[in-house]
């Protein structure tokens, strides 16, 4: 089963691909902060970032793909984030923190749920200037299309979103099925393009 494919600009998800290769190596390297302003190498004291609100990016749908194609239209993420780290520790604000709406196999977009199980909790990694990777550590979410009969939850952990530009960007990341009734392999891939409502740049 394939996870949610997005519409957007090729060369920003050609950066995505390569965004995930050395980030850890550059763990051992680069102390990370995301900051409200971007001025020079480091995060000016008070600018830090303590709260992140992402949506799914204008003009993209999200999908999910397998024997039977699932489309989202919209996708919420609101986060906390916590002090300067290497990496630095992002968490969902609750359950209800991660939030997918107007899903469906039809046109209609009605008669499928995508419901967070377990609120995730976020790795940031800087791997370069103004470039990061967001890693799931945890976070769980079940797939329901009654009509088809789809029920399948997954295990988000290890999933990455590539960040750079105040967008989010996850390139066919994997999440693990952990149990379902129908369509549910062992392994769906995780696609989805996301922008930040307020500006947000990475930095040590």
């Amino acid at each position: 089963m394939r996870l949610i494919k997005t519409f957007g600009r090729a060369a920003f998800a050609a950066v995505a691909a390569m965004a995930f290769v050395g980030a850890t190596a550059a763990s051992a390297t680069f102390d990370t902060q995301f900051c409200k302003v971007n001025e020079g190498l480091l995060c000016p004291a008070g600018q830090a970032e303590t709260h992140i609100h992402r949506v799914l990016k204008a003009g993209t749908v999200a999908r999910l793909l397998a024997a039977v194609t699932v489309l989202c239209l919209g996708v919420l993420s609101e986060e906390d984030v916590l002090g300067l780290g290497k990496p630095q520790v992002i968490h969902a604000k609750s359950v209800g923190g991660l939030s997918f709406s107007g899903c469906g196999t039809g046109s209609a977009h009605n008669n499928c749920t995508v419901t967070v199980q377990e609120a995730p909790l976020y790795h940031l990694l800087k791997i370069g200037p103004g470039e990061g990777a967001l890693t799931f550590l945890s976070g769980r979410k079940r797939v329901q299309c009654p009509n088809v009969g789809i029920d399948c939850v997954y295990d988000l952990a290890g999933s990455e979103f590539a960040v750079a530009n105040n967008l989010f960007i996850a390139n066919e990341a994997p999440s693990v099925e952990l149990g379902g009734k129908f369509f549910c392999p062992d392994e769906a891939l995780f696609d989805a393009e996301l922008e930040s409502l307020l500006a947000s740049y990475i930095k040590s």
